[in-house]
């Protein structure tokens, strides 16, 4: 019989994603199929939402409250702003991204993000796919997926999963209106 976790001990994934503009995401679904076409993507490559992943960590259940107190806190003055699209990537370790132009603005966030959590992503980046052999990788001509664009930020997303299960939407997090 499963016990009831009263002292929330169980450990759950979280995840601070930036989810593109909708000119942005049809973009990457139509790449995703693509890719499909040349080298046959996993199901969880296939369906996975467009985003971009700012922060990942694992906490206990029972925090959250002081998880999205101090991830509010962490980004109460961060305002607005765009994120530059600025071609593809392969890279090493079978992940095939869109690159994010790091400017001020995401050093910025980056930073207030790591004053309060662990786990801030160093390279933000959009994932296309992931987990790809070497072998697929050099068949890919980087001009069919090559893509610049930009769209304005204005929330994140807090995710949150238990063990395998898809993430789920904790609360979206609205940026600092001028």
């Amino acid at each position: 019989m499963n016990q009831l976790d009263i002292f929330g001990t169980k450990k759950h994934e979280y995840l601070l994603v930036i989810e593109p503009d909708l000119k942005t995401t049809d973009r990457v679904i139509a790449m995703k199929e693509l890719l499909n076409k040349t080298i046959s993507l996993t199901t969880d490559s296939l369906q996975s939402k467009p985003h971009i992943s700012l922060c990942y960590f694992e906490a206990n259940n029972y925090s959250e409250e002081l998880i999205l107190s101090r991830m509010k806190q962490a980004i109460s003055s961060i305002k607005p702003f765009d994120i530059l699209l600025v071609g593809c990537e392969k890279w090493k370790n079978g992940t095939f991204i869109l690159k994010v132009h790091q400017d001020e603005r995401i050093r910025q966030f980056q930073q207030e993000l790591s004053a309060v959590f662990k786990g801030v992503i160093k390279t933000p980046h959009l994932t296309i796919a992931r987990n790809l052999p070497e072998r697929s990788l050099t068949k890919l001509s980087l001009a069919d997926y090559d893509y610049n664009g930009r769209f304005t930020c204005e929330s994140v997303l807090l995710l949150k999963r238990n063990g395998n299960e898809p993430y789920q939407l904790l609360e979206q997090i609205d940026l600092l209106k001028s």
